[in-house]
C-alpha cells in the first residue's frame, strides 16, 4: 500500500482518470492492474542477443546476394586477362623507359590497349558490387550496421575510383598516341602508375576490416578460414613497398620490380579469389542457418 496507505489499484485508477481528464475523453479501456507493466515493457532495454542482431526487417534475396559475390571473380578475370595479358602489363613496361620508348610502346599496342583498357574501365564496377556482398556476410558476424562492414564496403567502392581513372588515363594515351608528343605520353604513363599504386591504402583499409571481422567469427567452422584472413594481413603489409615508386625507376622497388609488382600485386591476386571462394560458399550456409532458426522471409 504505497502513497500513505492508498491501495495500488486505487493509484492505478487515479492515473487512468488523470489521462482521461487531460485528453478530454472518457477513460480508455486499459487494464489498470497492468498499467505499470505496460510502461515497463515500453521502456525495456533492447534485446542485444546474437539472434536479435541477425534479424532484419527486410527479406534477404539470397540469389542476388550470390550473384553479387560472383562479380568478384569476374572482375579478377578481367583484370588478369585483359589488363595483365592483353595490355602487356605483366610485367609493366619499364619505368626507366624514355619518352620516345613509351610512345613507341603505345603505338605498337594501340589496338590491344584500346580493347583491354576500355573493357577493364567498365568492369571495375564489379569490384564495388563484390564488396557489397562481402559486407553483407560480414554483418552476420559483426551485426547489422557494423563499422567494419561499412569500412569494407566503402574501401571496396572507393578503390574503384583510382582504378577507373587510371584506366581512362592510359586509354586516352592509347587513343591519342599519334597526336601527343613523347613527353606527354611519358607523363600520362607515369600519371597512371602513380595513381594506380599510391592509392593503395584505401584497399588496405578494406583488407584490414575483412580480416578482423572474419577472424572474430565464433562458428565452429568459420565462414572464411583464418588462413585467408592471415593472407589478407600479408597482402596489407606488402602494399607498403609501392610507396617507393616515385623515387626509383629500376630495381625491386620500381613499379615493375620484384617487390612492388610481383610480390605486392600477386599477394592480392591470391587473396581475392580465395576470399571470393569462401564468400560464395558462405551464402548458402547463412541461408541454411536462417532456415533452421525460422528467419527466412520471402
Amino acid at each position: 500500500m504505497p502513497f500513505g496507505g492508498t491501495p495500488a489499484s486505487a493509484v492505478s485508477m487515479k492515473m487512468v482518470r488523470v489521462i482521461a481528464v487531460t485528453t478530454g475523453s472518457s477513460v480508455y479501456p486499459l487494464r489498470t492492474t497492468n498499467y505499470m507493466e505496460q510502461i515497463m515493457t515500453t521502456h525495456a532495454p533492447p534485446d542485444t542477443s546474437s539472434a536479435a542482431r541477425d534479424l532484419s526487417p527486410y527479406p534477404t534475396d539470397y540469389r542476388m546476394w550470390k550473384i553479387l559475390a560472383w562479380t568478384g571473380p569476374v572482375f579478377l578475370f578481367a583484370v588478369f586477362v585483359l589488363w595483365g595479358i592483353v595490355a602487356r602489363n605483366m610485367p609493366p613496361f619499364p619505368p626507366s623507359a624514355t619518352p620516345v620508348e613509351v610512345k613507341s610502346h603505345f603505338q605498337e599496342l594501340r589496338l590491344p590497349l584500346l580493347i583491354a583498357l576500355s573493357i577493364c574501365l567498365t568492369m571495375t564496377a564489379f569490384y564495388m558490387s563484390f564488396s557489397v556482398a562481402v559486407a553483407r556476410v560480414m554483418e552476420r558476424i559483426e551485426g547489422p550496421g557494423g563499422v567494419l562492414s561499412k569500412l569494407e564496403m566503402m574501401g571496396g567502392t572507393i578503390t574503384c575510383a583510382p582504378v577507373m581513372v587510371t584506366m581512362a588515363i592510359w586509354l586516352t594515351a592509347a587513343h591519342e598516341v599519334n597526336n601527343l608528343s613523347p613527353e606527354i605520353m611519358h607523363m600520362l604513363y607515369w600519371f597512371g602508375w602513380l595513381l594506380f599504386d599510391l592509392a593503395y591504402f584505401v584497399t588496405s583499409f578494406q583488407i584490414a576490416a575483412i580480416s578482423i571481422v572474419f577472424m572474430r567469427d565464433k562458428r565452429e567452422k568459420k565462414l572464411v578460414p583464418d588462413a585467408v584472413s592471415w593472407w589478407g594481413w600479408v597482402t596489407f603489409a606488402s602494399f607498403f613497398a609501392v610507396s617507393a615508386i616515385p623515387f626509383v625507376t629500376t630495381g625491386p622497388l620500381a613499379f615493375n620490380g620484384v617487390i612492388s609488382f610481383w610480390i605486392a600485386f600477386f599477394t592480392w591476386f591470391i587473396w581475392i579469389p580465395s576470399l571470393a571462394y569462401f564468400i560464395i560458399k558462405a551464402i548458402p550456409r547463412l541461408k541454411a542457418e536462417d532456415e533452421a532458426s525460422g528467419r527466412v522471409s520471402t
